[in-house]
């Protein structure tokens, strides 16, 4: 009898433990809101693969900036944490009497990290500089040449008009100069009234600006519009009103020509002439091999505050052998076990509408990687309660804080989030959770995934 007892008792605590994931999914799935979305939710332990929950798991369905934990980790993979591109910049001709005889060439290497503002310190503008001092040069006979950079030829045609021209739509090029990004200083005054346009920093040659943009309420709302081989750029939308500056941020097509404005300057004010005469391009010197920061690092900043640009360039750092990034994620993934089927991505970053993949594939990547211990791919996914980026996730869920490491995904219609939870027995869960053409506030649906996700706590 007693022994009776004991296997009731067992099977009553199984059944019920296994019910309240179900009850917990029901109530996220009751949301008003997302009567007419699609929710798709894939959940496992990490020790053993089991599934927790599975809902519309292996639909294909939009993913976000989720999508870069594809880059940021085969990357990683495939090169190394402790990898760097590397910058030659060259100088032709001779140097006799502090008179350079030639042209500084820069060798474009691919670098998306060049004067980056989450990398202040690894300056290519200051370090040229400084070579040429060293050298004894106070005078440039012949230009400035930035070779093999492009502008706006690659853009994936997936990408909308609204994102082209704004600062999360930057193209990665072989040659990247301030995150591709420029700043736009306006003044405000009352509402109703325009808008003026103060400054561009930096400066972009042969670019202007049609600013039809007014003062408006308490919150920025501006865009801008125009494509890379556009000569003028409209920027169109609301700013806060009675304001001596506000500043929003742009795609800079190219960033080549901007880095050479600014060198030129930088050159200037160093003492340092330059005579832009048309010199030959004779046997090259190197100077200087600047580095970037190792790939571990630009790996954090890109899941961290979620970079499309560096996203892209560690996508490109993954060789296809003339297949499309989509094949080839796809084919790495087939490779470590993880079925792959219903993925199309037509980019690394996410911000493709195109792009379509089943959240079971993110859970068995992350599953996968949780057993391989790379410290340095888990480090970077933003933790709750330290990141702000999960804090509406968190904000009637504060247990989740400290117990949840996960990369966020956002775009019009779609929210995402995909990393590990660690349950109260110590418990590693991986998980995705992706929604797609949700009709509530962004507010409710987060809240509403987070105390979901508590369940698990």
């Amino acid at each position: 009898m007693r022994r009776y007892l004991l296997l009731v008792l067992i099977f009553w605590k199984t059944t019920m433990l296994a019910a309240q994931p179900q009850s917990a999914l029901q109530e996220l799935l009751g949301t008003k809101g997302l009567e007419h979305a699609i929710v798709g939710i894939s959940i496992k332990q990490v020790t053993d693969g089991k599934e927790l929950v599975g809902h519309n798991a292996r639909i294909s369905m939009t993913p976000a900036s989720v999508a870069k934990l594809l880059p940021t980790w085969f990357s990683l993979q495939e090169k190394g944490a402790d990898y760097r591109y590397q910058t030659k910049v060259c100088y032709t001709g001779t140097i006799c009497n502090g008179t350079l005889a030639g042209n500084i060439v820069i060798e474009s290497g691919g670098d998306p990290t060049c004067n980056s503002r989450y990398f202040p310190r690894h300056d290519l503008l200051a370090d040229i500089v400084e070579k040429l001092q060293e050298q004894g040069v106070r005078e440039i006979n012949g230009q400035i040449i930035v070779e093999g950079a492009k502008a706006g030829t690659a853009i994936p045609g997936s990408w909308v008009w609204e994102d082209i021209s704004n600062y999360y739509g930057a193209l990665y090029l072989p040659f990247n100069y301030r995150d591709n990004t420029y700043t736009l200083n306006f003044q405000t005054g009352a509402t109703g009234s325009p808008t003026k346009l103060l400054s561009v920093t930096p400066e972009l040659p042969g670019i202007k600006f049609q600013n039809e943009t007014i003062a408006q309420g308490n919150k920025e709302d501006a865009w801008i519009y125009g494509g890379p081989y556009s000569s003028v750029l409209s920027i169109q939308g609301t700013l806060p009103i009675n304001r001596s500056s506000v500043k929003i941020k742009g795609a800079m097509h190219y960033p080549a020509v901007a880095f050479m404005q600014e060198l030129k300057k930088m050159l200037v004010q160093n003492g340092i002439r330059i005579n832009n005469e048309n010199c030959a391009d004779t046997n090259r010197i190197e100077f200087l091999c600047h580095h970037s920061p190792s790939l571990k690092e630009i790996v954090f900043h890109t899941n961290k505050v979620s970079v499309n640009l560096f996203a892209e360039a560690l996508g490109s750092l993954i060789e296809t052998g003339g297949s499309s990034w989509s094949e080839k994620v796809s084919s790495l993934l087939s490779e470590i076990g993880i079925d792959s089927q219903g993925i199309v991505l037509e980019d690394a970053c996410g911000l493709s509408p195109k792009d379509v993949l089943p959240p079971q594939v993110l859970t068995d990547l992350l599953v996968y990687i949780a057993k391989q211990g790379n410290a340095d791919f888990v480090s970077s996914l933003p933790e709750a309660g330290k990141d702000g980026g999960l804090l509406g996730y968190c904000y009637s869920s504060p247990e989740l804080k400290n117990k949840m490491k996960a990369k966020t995904g956002s775009m019009s219609g779609v929210r995402a989030l995909a990393g590990y939870l660690t349950a109260a027995d110590g418990t590693q869960l991986a998980f995705t959770i992706i929604v797609n053409h949700y009709t509530c506030t962004v507010s409710q649906l987060q809240k509403a995934i987070g105390k979901f996700l508590s369940f698990f706590i």
